[in-house]
């Protein structure tokens, strides 16, 4: 079965260290963690204390972003909180526990992460339905239905048409021309603007490498 630490360690790559961006609308952030959304995290209070002990009460130089995640990093108390603060929201609630694949259970996850869990949850379904031949509600509930659809199917199969559906909606919320338009490219942006009611935003392309380095990694078992 499908084990959240190891996708922890893929988590912890793509959401990177501290960061304080002026032009955040979350605020600072640790490990994708916006304080501004999550001020309730109970991980802040650790960050808060590393960072007076080692720069003061003032903020933090960016320069110094680099060096200040390194020690966070190193500090298991925080990586336990961190992972307590993601596999409720972003594993347990996805049933992935249950999935026998761990590669689509990584790409499950980190979507829901990236684009939340609603989300990934309706877009798994809309695949399942009409790539796999399944009858699943799009409304990203029935989710132990929805984990033995994907235990049913082949796992390297959905995964390739889980990637592509990932990069594709990338491509439509950044108002991209994406590389390989067709039918199937089609019928997903109409689920992604009818269904899920995304709007396309030209202003978020600065964003598409990154996001689309999430859909990178190969599928293994």
């Amino acid at each position: 079965m499908a084990d959240f630490t190891a996708y922890f360690q893929i988590l912890r790559a793509n959401e990177g260290g501290y960061c304080n961006r002026p032009d955040d609308s979350g605020g600072e952030t640790y490990r994708g963690i916006a304080r501004k959304k999550n001020p309730q995290w109970n991980g802040w209070a650790l960050v808060d204390a590393t960072k007076a002990r080692l720069y003061g009460r003032g903020l933090v130089p960016a320069t110094d972003w680099l060096p200040l995640s390194h020690t966070l990093e190193a500090d298991p108390a925080i990586g336990d909180r961190v992972l307590a603060f993601y596999k409720p929201q972003y594993w347990d609630t996805l049933g992935l526990d249950q999935l026998t694949s761990q590669s689509v259970a990584d790409q499950i996850a980190d979507h829901g992460v990236n684009a939340g869990v609603g989300r990934a949850a309706r877009m798994v379904q809309q695949l399942l339905n009409t790539e796999f031949g399944c009858s699943l509600p799009t409304n990203g509930q029935q989710i132990p239905q929805t984990v033995a659809a994907l235990n049913a199917v082949d796992a390297r199969t959905f995964y390739g048409h889980f990637v592509a559906m990932r990069q594709a909606f990338y491509h439509y919320l950044a108002a991209s021309l994406a590389p390989a338009p067709g039918p199937e490219l089609a019928a997903w942006y109409q689920f992604f603007a009818v269904d899920l009611g995304l709007p396309r935003n030209p202003n978020l392309n600065h964003d598409l490498d990154s996001w689309l380095s999430r859909t990178q990694v190969p599928f293994t078992a």
